[in-house]
């Protein structure tokens, strides 16, 4: 009896022991991150969401002392660039910043993605949110959103609108559109915002939802016209665009976020680490103002907070992208 109870008495001292250990080895492993540059994958080609990551890399940078840089890899709506992620060791050195379409659809709509919104990243911050943007080409005859849905059912299978990739929520917002309207309107996929917006600007394209960074130097430019904005309020910098509800339209919201993620496993100390510097740089003014003037709002809060904002995308977008069909084989 007396051995027993030595025994479990022995078994809880060296089981505190090892949690002190781990503890402490926890706690050294975020103290000495990074010791290495960090490479930040976006899952898009340059001139869209890489904008916001580099205001985010350089502070990290700035504030852990070594280089985060970003790595660009477009290809099948982010996917390619999410599976390097999931893919990666799960050490804190290579990262992905992205939007909702790489982490939370492509799995859903592509079977050979081979990786899941929920298990395969380890969320670190959400960065900023905002309301997508409905944009026309000029020589689209509307102003108004009642005057565009006229046009295009005037016009079946004429009309046509751009997303970087299949999944992206310019896609996806758009099946929205084309659903809920019952318009006879075209999806063109492209690799990446920029050239979708250059298809755009050049009257190939006709309509686009997109966020307010990628698009909003060509409204106040006068080479697109801003029809309408998904979220429930109107934004400060086009004052004079309507929302959706006032449009009459009030079922067409959307939220376009930013956000850090790493691959599943990656030690919680790390997570931590990076969303602490992560949101120190959200509160500073000048990284508020550089994403304000992008048209999004900075969002501070922690990784659990993150994650559970991404199951319910998961929710949302998945009845859209089952309304739709939308499949890639």
């Amino acid at each position: 009896m007396i051995t027993k109870r030595w025994f479990l008495s022995g078994a809880r001292a060296a089981a505190v022991v090892l949690a002190s250990v781990c503890i402490f080895a926890a706690s050294a492993l975020a103290q000495d991150y990074p010791t290495k540059p960090v490479r930040i994958i976006v899952p898009f080609a340059p001139g869209g969401v890489d904008v916001t990551a580099r205001i985010i890399a350089d502070r990290l940078t700035a504030s852990l002392g070594q280089p985060f840089i970003i790595e660009n890899r477009p290809g099948a709506g982010g996917s390619v660039g999410a599976k390097v992620v999931t893919s990666a060791d799960p050490d804190g050195y290579t990262l992905m910043f992205s939007t909702p379409g790489p982490v939370v659809v492509s799995p859903m709509i592509n079977r050979n993605a081979g990786y899941d919104a929920v298990k395969s990243f380890a969320p670190v911050a959400i960065v900023s949110q905002s309301p997508l943007l409905l944009v026309i080409h000029p020589s689209v005859p509307a102003k108004t959103m009642k005057e565009l849905v006229a046009y295009a059912r005037a016009n079946p299978g004429k009309v046509h609108f751009p997303s970087p990739g299949f999944g992206t929520q310019p896609h996806l917002v758009g099946e929205m559109f084309k659903s809920m309207t019952g318009l006879d309107i075209v999806h063109v996929p492209y690799r990446g915002s920029a050239l979708a917006t250059t298809d755009l600007l050049a009257g190939q394209m006709h309509i686009y939802f997109d966020n307010f960074a990628n698009v909003l130097q060509h409204v106040e430019g006068g080479k697109l016209r801003a029809i309408a904005v998904t979220g429930n309020a109107r934004n400060p910098q086009l004052p004079n665009v309507a929302t959706m509800g006032e449009s009459g339209y009030g079922g067409i919201a959307a939220t376009y976020w930013n956000g850090m993620l790493a691959p599943a496993g990656t030690p919680a100390a790390v997570i931590a680490r990076l969303n602490g510097a992560i949101n120190q740089a959200l509160a500073t003014p000048a990284v508020s103002a550089a994403l304000k003037k992008l048209g999004s709002n900075p969002k501070i809060g922690t990784p659990r907070e993150f994650a559970a904002f991404i199951a319910d995308e998961a929710q949302r977008w998945g009845k859209v992208v089952r309304d739709a069909g939308i499949k890639v084989e």
